[in-house]
């Protein structure tokens, strides 16, 4: 049995999804990349997350079109408030104010290690969310007590799983959590809602 090499398994993760996702011939990228360009990658990388929170959140947008049944101009302005705001803002993913308040958190969390369970860093990121949800966040005018709220979340079966363990293990705001099915008209604001979501 051969010992672990980290190199060359980083480096054979890379060049297998460089070749599989983009169609690229088969090729040690890893071996092209100096420290210069594994810098503008990491750069780069860094936008994915962003790039995803984007995506759920229009998904989400045309969810909350559909079930609050929103007029046409309504749903469009959604999705030009979605596009306009800028990532890493202080505020929520999202905030409307007309013609319903809404505010709603987008979290692109997988459970670590593909299990049921979020780690630790992912749990304590979620219940920071469920906090400035219920509470609000000194950084942003909006006063989530006058909103409808919601903690938008992808839609796979560990993903549901891991929030419905972190919901049940929950100290504060057990009781506030209402997960949403096929159905359920949000219209209480006293409540925060989980809505899960498939990116298109």
């Amino acid at each position: 049995m051969s010992a672990y090499d980290r190199e060359r398994t980083l480096q054979a993760r890379l060049n297998s999804f460089l070749h599989t996702h983009f169609a690229l011939p088969e090729q040690d990228y890893y071996s092209k990349l100096d420290r210069k360009a594994l810098a503008s990658l990491k750069s780069l990388l860094g936008d994915i997350n962003n790039i995803f929170t984007m995506k759920i959140c229009l998904e989400f947008g045309v969810w909350l079109g559909n079930t609050l049944e929103l007029d046409p101009k309504t749903r469009a302005e959604l999705r030009d408030s979605i596009l306009r705001s800028e990532p890493n803002t202080n505020g929520f993913d999202l905030e409307v104010r007309e013609p319903i308040s809404v505010v709603a958190e987008v979290k692109c969390n997988v459970p670590i290690n593909g299990g049921s369970v979020y780690g630790s860093a992912q749990r304590n990121g979620i219940v920071k969310d469920i906090s400035a949800l219920m509470e609000g966040k000194s950084k942003s005018r909006t006063k989530t007590s006058d909103c409808l709220k919601f903690l938008v979340l992808l839609d796979t079966p560990e993903v549901r799983a891991a929030t419905r363990h972190l919901v049940k293990n929950l100290k504060q705001y057990k009781e506030t959590v209402v997960f949403v099915e096929p159905g359920l008209k949000p219209d209480r604001k006293d409540k925060l809602y989980v809505v899960h979501v498939s990116e298109a």
